[in-house]
């Protein structure tokens, strides 16, 4: 058997994830990573028996610039496993964008895994899922692979149904910046800061201009790649209130495991 594993991965989480999984399934798999602007340029042609997408959720659903992206991939009637990576808030909408996109795209539906990752604003002082995927959840991961090699396996897979969200159908069209009216645009340290360009190397919309370092206001996601990644942890943001931290911690305090279909 041969798969195919798409995935996009601002701050490395939802690449771990997918690496576990793959060592599960146990056989060939082909990786497109789909992070940077420049990867996205040309739609993936699907060629393996199974294909697995994975993206991670922000604000409860797939990025809009990406699910676009997603769109412009034939399916070809082939496999297909989903994977949505948030967190310990909540998936939302993803799993049913999921579905739709399947249907919409000529993909049979055989799985779906909702994986925790540390979350985005995630730090020592605020532990939302901080240091996740831990060795369970990577386990996790690695027999959610196992799962579907041995279903593949067995032939004539069936299709899975996805429960639909809760949230109101209207989220889905929110803006992808629509976090900038909670969290601070990423500022930078000039003390710390060696200017290596690593965070505009980095960034999965372009958005910080690799000679000034500046950030685009227009285009940052707020996905926090630049200060996640950055060697000297030069850079950094902050709620714009001291409200929406408190909940932001209280909301994500309690741990949450990982689900999935099959």
């Amino acid at each position: 058997m041969k798969a195919e594993i798409i995935y996009y991965s601002a701050t490395g989480t939802t690449r771990k994830i997918v690496k576990a999984f793959s060592e599960g399934l146990n056989c060939f798999v082909r990786f497109a990573d789909i992070t940077k602007p420049a990867n996205r340029e040309k739609a993936v042609t699907v060629t393996g028996d199974l294909v697995v997408i994975a993206m991670p959720v922000y604000g409860e659903r797939i990025p809009g610039f990406i699910y676009d992206y997603l769109k412009r991939i034939d399916g070809k009637d082939k496999l297909l496993v989903v994977i949505s990576v948030y967190g310990n808030m909540g998936f939302g909408i993803s799993t049913a964008q999921f579905s739709r996109f399947a249907s919409e795209n000529k993909f049979k539906l055989i799985g779906a895994g909702m994986f925790i990752g540390e979350h985005t604003y995630a730090n020592e002082k605020s532990n939302v899922a901080l240091g996740r995927p831990d060795e369970d959840d990577l386990k996790s991961a690695r027999e959610f692979g196992a799962s579907i090699r041995a279903k593949c396996d067995r032939g004539e897979p069936e299709q899975i149904k996805v429960h639909e969200s809760v949230l109101a159908k209207f989220i889905s069209e929110f803006p992808d910046s629509g976090v900038r009216f909670l969290i601070k645009q990423p500022v930078e340290d000039g003390k710390q800061c060696n200017h290596c360009g690593l965070c505009a190397t980095m960034c999965p919309v372009g958005a910080i201009n690799p000679v000034t370092l500046e950030i685009d206001e227009r285009k940052c996601l707020r996905c926090f790649s630049c200060v996640k990644n950055c060697p000297k942890k030069a850079r950094r943001a902050e709620f714009r209130m001291k409200l929406f931290k408190v909940l932001f911690e209280r909301m994500g305090s309690k741990r949450k495991e990982n689900r999935i279909v099959i």
